[in-house]
């Protein structure tokens, strides 16, 4: 439930007879990464109101009554490790060690950091913590996530959410999502580090930090305005707090949720941006969704971002008068004006459906993208790159770069096709 992406393994496990349990020497796997890349936490307890943990126990002679149940958390501590793979969906753009919105934004050569990095850049982080806990109330899913690294920063999320009681869980309303950031230092270091490796100021790099933020928001199809640019600029700058807190009415539903027009989405959210108190009202629009170029797969946001802009000004050049090539003749003497043309019959065009449904279909698009769909995991934007062991194997970029992965076959609903 808590991480349906990783492989999790533990050394050991005692009843907590106040409710829960505590867990020792927990790793986690990022989906079928490197058995190297593991993030450890030296213990986890699982917690429970000792009266509903009773009364799950005691309420049916045959078996545990888990409907009793209406609040649990657990507690991870003592985390490191070198993964740098968003522990939730939730906290997507948020390092899982220095708790900060896209914390390697703007930087030429890094693309994410462990918390083993940030001594040489002046911060003596302690262990890393994350804290994941539900609470329902009447049918109000509240869930709450929360990352802290002592002397780094801190960073928490709040969802609440709804569902009809009989139906599919994925069938439910969100009502609220919120953010919560307090920096303890990471921000002025990064800037100092950042822009002491590349070159520049740590004024410039953060003029290139907030343009790969923005970057980052349009592969989605968001945009922040430039009101709301300005707010992020302020705390990108000097660090401090930053909360977000966004409502939405009427509630985003499933149908809007899986919707690829974010239109919907945005039309339906009103949020408010606080930078170090200062409160504004928080400008999204929806755009074109811009996905990173094909061959990008070794390259930061940034570099990226800095090709784009070459393209650009490339193609806003006026184009400069060139000499036009003599026509060439054939050995009779006559000329030749016809343009080579290669053309393609109707039977050789490969038509395409926009959805797949069938497994074995999606082995067959290789170099295609789609947006994926799998049971109990968020959609995912992917590019299908070959097949491994009998499972599809696609690749999609996360904050740390590209990431290729097999797609189990059970858990396989659908692909739409993004074109």
């Amino acid at each position: 439930m808590a991480f349906p992406e990783w492989e999790v393994s533990y050394r050991s496990c005692w009843p907590n007879p106040f409710g829960g349990a505590w867990i020792s020497d927990v790793d986690l796997i990022p989906l079928d990464g490197d058995e190297d890349m593991i993030y450890h936490f030296d213990s986890l307890s699982v917690d429970v109101p000792i009266v509903q943990y009773y009364r799950s126990g005691f309420a049916s002679k045959k078996a545990f009554d888990l409907s009793v149940i209406k609040e649990i958390s657990l507690e991870f501590t003592g985390g490191e490790g070198p993964v740098t793979w968003p522990f939730t969906f939730e906290l997507g753009h948020i390092g899982n060690a220095s708790a900060s919105p896209f914390e390697a934004a703007g930087c030429a050569e890094d693309g994410a950091w462990a918390a083993d990095e940030f001594p040489a850049m002046g911060l003596s982080p302690g262990p890393t913590s994350l804290t994941l806990a539900w609470s329902n109330d009447d049918g109000r899913l509240t869930e709450t996530q929360a990352i802290e690294t002592p002397g780094v920063g801190r960073a928490e999320y709040r969802g609440e959410i709804t569902w009809i009681e009989g139906r599919d869980f994925d069938d439910l309303n969100i009502h609220k999502t919120e953010w919560h950031i307090k920096d303890e230092g990471f921000v002025a270091a990064r800037n100092r580090f950042c822009a002491q490796k590349d070159g520049i100021t740590p004024a410039q790099f953060v003029e290139r930090h907030v343009a790969v933020a923005q970057r980052w928001l349009q592969l989605d199809g968001l945009e922040a305005r430039e009101s709301s640019l300005a707010a992020y600029r302020k705390f990108a700058e000097s660090g401090g707090t930053l909360d977000l807190v966004i409502n939405y009415s009427p509630a985003i539903d499933s149908a809007v949720a899986e919707d690829e027009d974010w239109g919907r989405w945005v039309s339906r959210a009103h949020g408010e941006l606080v930078v170090n108190e200062q409160s504004q009202r928080f400008g999204l629009r929806a755009v074109e969704e811009r996905p990173f170029p094909e061959g990008s797969e070794d390259k930061t946001v940034f570099a990226i971002l800095q090709d784009e802009q070459a393209r650009r000004a490339q193609a806003a050049r006026p184009e400069q008068e060139t000499q036009v090539p003599a026509v060439a003749t054939t050995v009779s003497g006559s000329t030749n004006v016809a343009a080579d043309v290669l053309m393609t019959s109707e039977s050789e065009v490969v038509q395409r459906p926009d959805t797949i449904l069938e497994y074995r279909a999606l082995a067959a698009e290789v170099g295609q993208r789609f947006k994926l769909y799998a049971k109990g995991k968020s959609p995912m934007r992917v590019e299908v790159v070959g097949i491994q062991d009998g499972l599809v194997k696609v690749r999609r970029y996360v904050r740390s770069g590209w990431l290729e992965h097999t797609i189990a076959r059970a858990g396989f609903e659908r692909a739409e096709r993004i074109r």
